[in-house]
Order: structure tokens, then sequence, then C-alpha cells
């Protein structure tokens, strides 16, 4: 199968959120399995071509897209990564971009109305240049290069079903290059934020072009809702059996899509996103950028400890004030407390992450006097990060925060962890706790949506009301437990969790068994 990923993220070349672990990982294990793969992305600013290889910054004949009232002249770069070919959609709305979606603190400081980590406030038209311009696309090539199947990632490529057949409607080119192929659209986030729909009818006609008439399906109260249109022309999945269950059954904030899918008879496949455990593995430190090897399924730690205490002195304690370009830290922990029990935190601070459970629960532990450090990692909300700021500050000595990201440092920070915990109130899959299990860190999560992968007191922990006491009242019982007991209490569960991770949730294993079947069932 020839199959295209539309997806405005990806691994290495420029990213976000979960979706380019998804894009990228699906994209080179389809392509490992013998299927020609081709990824649609913009060229953003701050989008890295140091990993891909023969780039090309004039490649193939562009086209014209309409947006609203404007004519868009749009050209496409070209490259390979993998074994994958990589279309970049050039146009100046994205190379102005420093962030895929948001704006970063550069462009705050250049101009004061790009709030950083705001939205850009021209997504509707990004999203509508990029689908467009990867729809017509098609018309600059032979129909031997036709896609059988095309793989639309999240609502930001939610559109590209629609503006297809609309497409189609007017050019006898894009019916018969189109004519065999099926699409697939992928929700990773159903939850409100993350829809990317139009205020109503009317801005959505305007913006696509597509007739109001067809627009009529995708209408949840005033807005267009991209997938809601997808449901109309394409396969719909997400991203674990769980989250789909809890769209459908509106168990999930979906700000109405749930019941929109139910009126419309929708199915939803839940299909479990895989990890690519090649580049987290802990025994080669290579791959792990970690300082120390260790294998958990074999039971040998003695690497995991020695990243711990590294991570302490190199890291974490006072003297230490600059780490890495792009973070800052707050708060501190002791080199002599190795001992202690870690618990860490690594993920976007957000509302949805449940970060005010997570700092609610800590500070209870911290009032009991029990022998805990905490390790927090990430960016997001500047209300929430400042909650982090503070309480690291306050309970410095038994609390670091490093604001930012870093591959690196967010590796070592959950390998040196004993715990890392995930309290999100919603969760459509999860990629941190299947990297936490990798490094021999047991998870404990809130029971939702694709954290419920974890087999509770096999795998990890879970519990079931998303409260600062619930989740306060199971990490006492395990640090009392581990400080006591010894941490080789839990080496047989780590073990077990390590080769479970590998055998059901490897990417190779995922493609093959999932989406593979999934597309040929299509064609």
């Amino acid at each position: 199968m020839k199959v295209w990923i539309i997806s405005r993220e990806y691994a290495g070349i420029a990213e976000a959120g979960g979706v380019k672990n998804v894009s990228c990982s699906l994209s080179e294990n389809l392509v490992k399995a013998g299927n020609p793969v081709t990824l649609f992305i913009p060229l953003y600013g701050c989008t890295d071509i140091s990993s891909v290889k023969d780039y090309l910054c004039v490649w193939h004949k562009p086209v014209q897209v309409k947006v609203g009232d404007a004519l868009c002249h749009v050209c496409f770069a070209h490259a390979y990564s993998n074994g994958v070919e990589i279309v970049f959609i050039c146009h100046k709305s994205f190379s102005e971009k420093m962030g895929v979606y948001t704006y970063t603190h550069h462009e705050e400081l250049k101009d004061p109305s790009h709030i950083r980590g705001s939205g850009h406030t021209d997504t509707l038209f990004l999203n509508v240049l990029y689908q467009k311009a990867a729809v017509l696309y098609g018309e600059t090539c032979s129909k031997s290069e036709s896609p059988q199947i095309i793989h639309c990632q999240d609502a930001a490529a939610a559109l590209f079903p629609a503006i297809m057949e609309n497409e189609k409607s007017t050019s006898k080119d894009l019916r018969s290059f189109y004519s065999h192929s099926k699409c697939v659209v992928t929700i990773h986030n159903a939850g409100p934020g993350y829809h990317h729909a139009f205020e109503n009818i009317n801005q959505a006609s305007w913006y696509t072009g597509i007739p109001e008439s067809e627009l009529s399906y995708g209408l949840n109260g005033n807005r267009i809702e991209p997938f809601l249109l997808a449901a109309r022309n394409s396969v719909i999945t997400t991203v674990s059996p769980q989250y789909a269950d809890e769209i459908m059954s509106g168990e999930t904030e979906t700000d109405g899509l749930s019941e929109e899918f139910r009126k419309r008879n929708v199915k939803i496949h839940g299909i479990t996103n895989g990890i690519d455990i090649a580049r987290y593995d802990p025994s080669d430190t290579g791959i792990s950028l970690l300082p120390y090897a260790f294998a958990p399924e074999k039971k040998d730690f003695e690497g995991k400890y020695e990243c711990r205490k590294f991570f302490l002195e190199k890291y974490a304690i006072e003297s230490v004030k600059a780490v890495e370009d792009g973070l800052e830290k707050f708060g501190y922990l002791k080199a002599d407390d190795e001992n202690c029990v870690y618990i860490a935190y690594h993920g976007r601070i957000v509302t949805q992450k449940g970060i005010s459970v997570l700092i609610k629960a800590a500070e209870i532990l911290i009032s009991q006097k029990l022998p805990v450090r905490f390790i927090f990692i990430g960016q997001g909300q500047p209300e929430l990060e400042n909650e982090m700021e503070n309480f690291a500050l306050l309970n410095s000595g038994k609390c670091v925060y490093f604001k930012g990201y870093s591959r690196f440092l967010s590796r070592l920070s959950i390998a040196s962890a004993d715990f890392a915990v995930f309290p999100s109130f919603f969760e459509p899959c999860g990629l941190e706790d299947l990297i936490a299990q990798i490094y021999g860190t047991i998870p404990v999560a809130h029971a939702t949506g694709g954290l419920c992968k974890i087999v509770d007191d096999e795998t990890g922990f879970l519990y079931k009301d998303n409260d600062p006491t619930e989740l306060a009242q199971v990490l006492h019982s395990l640090t009392v437990i581990t400080y006591y007991a010894g941490k080789n209490i839990f080496n047989n569960m780590i073990a077990y969790t390590a080769r479970c991770v590998r055998a059901l949730f490897a990417w190779e294993n995922v493609t093959r068994e999932k989406y593979i079947p999934l597309y040929h069932s299509l064609i």
C-alpha cells in the first residue's frame, strides 16, 4: 500500500505533543513493513532538517491555494527520513512561526500580543492552507503516485477528507487521482480546546470554500467541527480503546462531540499507541542518552541508581543554578538524600494533566514528614508553571522543578525516580507511562483513558477518584513500603512490566497487528 500521513508535527522535524511520536513511528514502521509512506508537513521557522537526507528546497510544481480572500502560492520542499518521503509545504505563514501551534517567548518579545503558549491568531488560516495544499499536491502528480490510504493525524489535519471531496467535485484530475484513496482520521485529543473548530458555518465556508450544505454535517451547536466532517468521508480512530469508549459514552469531556458522534452513529476504532523502544533502550547509553546503562527486564538496576546519583550531584543540588539552555530551575534536592523515595512528573504543565491534583497531593506527603522527594519537569500554562515554581521554592530540599524541555534531562529525571505519577483528568493514550516502565520506574496513574493500559498492581498502580487525598494515600503507602522494605521489593514487578512493554506496545507490533489490517479492510 502507498500511504500518505497528514500531520502538522513529526518527531525530530517539528515537535509539539504526542502526535509527533505517532506520526513518526507509524510512518517508519509502515516503511519497514514494505509500504511506501509520504508525510506532508508545513515548513515552519522552527523546523529541524538536520536529521533528514537529500533535502531539496525547491522541488515539484507549486500550487495556487485559495483560503478566504487570499490566493496563496505554495511551494514544496522534499527530503527523506529513515525511508519516509517528506514533503514540506512551504509558505511564509508557516516559515514565520517558531512553534508548531503556539507562540514562543521570543515571538512574544517581538510582539506582546503573541503571548507565549497561546495559539496562533491565524490558526484556522494555517490549517486550511496546509490541508488544501496537500490535497492540491495531487494535481501535480501522476496517477501512479496516488495513495491508497491517507491517514490524517488529529484535528489540525481532520479537514483533509472534506476538502478532498470538495476539490474532487470541481477537478477531473483530482477525481481521477483520488479515485481509490481511503481516509483514516485519528483523534489524539477530543478535549475542549483541541478541536480546531470554526465558530460558525459562514466562517467555515469562507475559509474552506466548501458549500454550507456540505458543512452542515459538521455542526456542533453553532460550531463546525473537523472531526464530525471527517466522520462522513473517513474511518475514525483514536489512540486507545478505553478512550474510544469514553468518547462514545460521554464519560470524558468533549465539548459536545460525544453526543454528535452518537447522533450520527459514528463508530470509533480504538488502537493503543505504541512506543519505539529502540529510541529509549536503557541498556545502550548512546540511545538512551543516560550516563549509565541498566536493563530492568533482567533485574539489572545498578545503572539506574548510578543515574540517580549523577542526577542529584550534577543537576538537582542547590549550588547548580544553570542546567541547560531553555531550562529554568526552581528549588533543589540534596545529594545525600539518594535513599529517599523519588517521585517524578514529566509532561505538559496543563490543566488536563491534573497539575493541581499533583501539587496538592505532594503538599500532603511533605506535611506528613515522609522520606519523599519530588522531581518535576515540563512547560505549559504560565499560571500552572507559577504554581510549580512556588511549590518547589517553598519546599526546597524536597522538590526541584525544571521549567522547559530537555530530552536528556526528562529521561534522566524519570530514570532517577522510583515512581512516576500521572494524575490526568483525561488521557487519550499516554506515552510517558510507557517511557517510565522502560526505565524501571513504576507508574502511578488516574484510571482514565489510555492510562488504563496500566494493569493495577501488576504493571503499575491505578487510583479511581482523581482528587489529591486519594493520590496522596496511594503514594503514602508506596513510599512507606519502598523505604522500609527496600527498593528490591518491586523488582519483580519492574522486570515483568519492562517485558510487557516490549511484547505489547512496540510500534512494530502495533503497526503489523492493528494498522495494516485496518488499512487492508478499507481497500
